[in-house]
Parts: structure tokens; C-alpha cells; sequence
């Protein structure tokens, strides 16, 4: 289980440092556009292109993140008015829907991938659709191995699984 842990850390912290580079490249992106535009006039459809990219990006990958620092929104309305076995049949329904949410969404994206592979943005003809999609399965992956991780942990008995 501690390989297991360190492998969902290893990835959570890639996952991390790439949304801040993805948010940080939209910032430099945004500022770019409304500095040509505003100055030259100009404005480029591969800047809003891109831009929506990376949106989707720091979207899809975001919810991993959010899963593992246990900030998505859950059933806590619920959750949090009851106790005891009630309380843990609420946690193992959460972790087991969000397991089947991450399989959902790679499931998404290999049904997705033979459709986007062959489209291309118009303002990059060689750059296809599919890199858009990416995180979709990436993001689905990463809470299927999470939930899957504090499921068994709870059934193991780890301290940290709660």
C-alpha cells in the first residue's frame, strides 16, 4: 500500500505542477492577446484556440486534484448529519462513485479518441483535436486509482483512509 501511495503522490504533484503551468500560460496568453489587440488591432484565432486548450486542461485535470485533497463537492449535507455505520456506507458510496466516474471518463475519451485524432484546429492545421481530450482520461485514471487506493486502504485498516 505505501508503493501504491507514493505512486498517487508522484502523480497528484506532476498533475499539480502542470495545472500551474497551464494557468500561468492562459495568463501569459490573455495578456498577449488584449496587448495586440489593443495596440495593433489585431487579434489571432489561434490565441482564443489555444486558450480553450489549455481551459479544458486545467478543467479535467483539476478534479483529480480536487478528489485527492477531498475539496470536490460530495454529499456532505448528508454525510455530515449522520454517524456511525451510516456515516461509512456515505464514504465507500462516494469513493465507489467516483471510482465509476473515472472509469466513465477514460472510457469517454477512448471512445472519443478515434473521432479527435483525425480533427485539427484551424489555426494550427498539423496540431490534432485529440491532445484536447488528454486530460479527460488522465484526470479519469488518476480518482479511479484514488478511490480504488482509500477503499482499500479502509478495508486494510490504514489510519490515513477516512
Amino acid at each position: 500500500m505505501n508503493i501504491y501511495k507514493k505512486l498517487i503522490d508522484i502523480i497528484i504533484k506532476c498533475i499539480s505542477v502542470l495545472l500551474v503551468c497551464t494557468v500561468g500560460f492562459i495568463v501569459l496568453l490573455m495578456l498577449n492577446e488584449l496587448i495586440i489587440r489593443n495596440v495593433f488591432n489585431k487579434s489571432f484565432r489561434g490565441m482564443t484556440e489555444l486558450a480553450g486548450f489549455l481551459f479544458l486542461w486545467m478543467a479535467f485535470l483539476g478534479i483529480p486534484v480536487l478528489f485527492y485533497r477531498k475539496s470536490l463537492i460530495t454529499l456532505d449535507i448528508v454525510s455530515s448529519r449522520v454517524t456511525g455505520k451510516i456515516k461509512v456506507i456515505f464514504w465507500y458510496i462516494q469513493q465507489i462513485v467516483a471510482f465509476c466516474l473515472g472509469i466513465v471518463m477514460v472510457v469517454a475519451f477512448i471512445n472519443l479518441y478515434p473521432f479527435v485524432v483525425t480533427e485539427y484546429y484551424s489555426s494550427m492545421p498539423t496540431f490534432s483535436k485529440m491532445w484536447q481530450f488528454l486530460p479527460l482520461g488522465i484526470g479519469g485514471f488518476f480518482m479511479s486509482l484514488e478511490a480504488l487506493y482509500n477503499i482499500l486502504a479502509k478495508i486494510m485498516g490504514v489510519p490515513e483512509a477516512v
